[in-house]
């Protein structure tokens, strides 16, 4: 079988790799001239390679420290301790430890200690997301940890990343965050300790491409899907977009043709729902059933604003900092407080992030416009924080940074099954109950890999190859 797997993200490139050791010869289109999706690494100029967007793995992540280790890199993943704070009252708190929490003055020392009793029921409970899919984060917060916990604590928190759509989160989306806390123990309990890719992620999306070249594959990257439609039977033709597409956006139908069609038995893509939709030729769009393409439309997204800074030297002492008062970002992520400025040539590695509304105007700003409606909050954090420490400075956004998961989200998921034969589709609306992450994303390609191998009959050519792929 010949398949085309649509974005080469962590999903598509593992998705791709799985379907090659069944025995099928996969087609990998990227419109972004670069491997790895939301975790994409840019060159700093001197061989070093950073990541466009912040990323970690916690020590618990299984499903891409097997690929690792099946992909010949046991030793390729670093357990290094982490750091983390709320900006809150106009100052930075630790809040690693429980101990952090308990020193937490801007919660009266009751509300404290509700909290941190509530936290260890959620993590000591139910592994069943069901009970809070119903509900959301803010009648959980207020009902379990008190009106203080949710006004000073949750609720800033939820309306920086969510802005007026915070109060519609679902608390089964913070529910597995919690979660993720419980799986550690030990020292780890008390200190957390995350883990990083001593080569940076790029080493596992070039493995990945070369797994896929030597099953009989393609990986094109600078080479997007322009338009999907059907080849007048049951397969799918696919015709690509023309290189630097990327500069034009993310709809299909602004792209220029690159070439004639490539017929291919089955598609799968991972792009963004609407995405999907809008490179769906009208008569291929028109075969999906009743109600799929509402369900696609029914999954919002905001987007993430990330800034990010080299700067000559640190900014706080912390690697994760949250910001729960009322700055126009709402975390500064300091990577160089987490994997060392050696790794950058001496770089001291800053992302401001944000997620905002997809119409929010700071989504047209410039990378220097951006700075400067930051500099005031940044030099809330730091009062000396001089722009003469920044030696570089990029700027990149993702109109799909975040689904929003509210009440109901379960219910109105589109499946990984279009409907329509040997077309599937799996993308971070997908990633549930968990929040999106590199980890997951492994974990979704094996998913839409197998659903794809179920989909189409003979597909599975062999049952050990058949056994590989259900056991990943």
């Amino acid at each position: 079988m010949r398949v085309a797997v649509v974005g080469a993200g962590v999903a598509g490139l593992t998705c791709a790799y799985r379907l090659g050791q069944a025995g099928h010869v996969c087609d990998v289109y990227e419109r972004w001239p670069g491997l790895g999706g939301q975790a994409a690494t840019i060159d700093l100029g001197d061989g070093s390679l950073l990541e466009r967007y912040y990323h970690h793995l916690f020590t618990t992540d299984r499903h891409i420290a097997e690929l690792y280790d099946e992909l010949g890199h046991p030793d390729e993943l670093l357990d290094l301790p982490s750091s983390t704070a709320f900006f809150v009252d106009g100052r930075s708190w630790p809040f690693t430890s429980p101990l952090d929490l308990l020193r937490f003055r801007p919660l009266p020392l009751r509300s404290r200690i509700r909290m941190g009793l509530s936290l260890l029921r959620v993590q000591r409970g139910t592994d069943d997301p069901e009970p809070f899919e119903e509900i959301t984060c803010r009648e959980w917060i207020t009902r379990h940890m008190g009106a203080d916990a949710w006004r000073t604590v949750w609720g800033p928190l939820l309306r920086a990343k969510f802005g007026d759509r915070a109060d519609d989160v679902a608390m089964v989306w913070l529910w597995k965050k919690f979660k993720i806390r419980r799986e550690v123990s030990g020292k780890q309990a008390r200190t957390e300790v995350l883990r990083w890719p001593r080569h940076s992620w790029e080493l596992l999306f070039r493995r990945l491409a070369e797994e896929i070249e030597r099953a009989g594959g393609r990986v094109l990257i600078d080479r997007p899907v322009a338009t999907l439609a059907r080849d007048g039977g049951d397969g799918f033709l696919v015709t690509p977009g023309a290189p630097e597409s990327f500069r034009r956006g993310l709809d299909p139908r602004e792209f220029e043709i690159a070439g004639p069609p490539e017929r291919y038995d089955a598609v799968v893509a991972t792009v963004p729902n609407d995405v999907f939709v809008r490179m769906l030729d009208p008569a291929l769009r028109d075969e999906l059933p009743t109600g799929y393409l509402g369900a696609l439309g029914s999954i919002d997204y905001h987007a993430a604003l990330c800034l990010v800074l080299a700067l000559d030297r640190q900014m706080t002492p912390y690697y994760w900092m949250n910001v729960a008062d009322e700055l126009p970002f709402i975390g500064l992520i300091e990577q160089t407080n987490f994997v060392g400025p050696e790794h950058y040539g001496g770089r001291h590695i800053l992302y401001v992030a944000n997620y905002v509304d997809p119409a929010d105007p700071l989504l047209d700003l410039d990378a220097d416009a951006l700075l400067a409606h930051y500099l005031p909050a940044l030099r809330q954090v730091r009062p000396d924080f001089d722009t003469a420490w920044i030696r570089d400075r990029w700027l990149f956004r993702e109109p799909h940074g975040q689904p929003i998961v509210d009440v109901g989200y379960r219910r109105r998921l589109a499946p990984m099954r279009t409907g329509i034969p040997g077309l599937l589709l799996g993308n971070t609306t997908h990633v549930y109950p968990e929040d999106r992450g590199t980890n997951y994303a492994v974990r979704l390609g094996n998913d839409v890999a197998r659903e794809l191998l179920d989909d189409v009959p003979g597909a599975a050519k062999t049952a050990n190859r058949r056994e590989r792929i259900a056991s990943a």
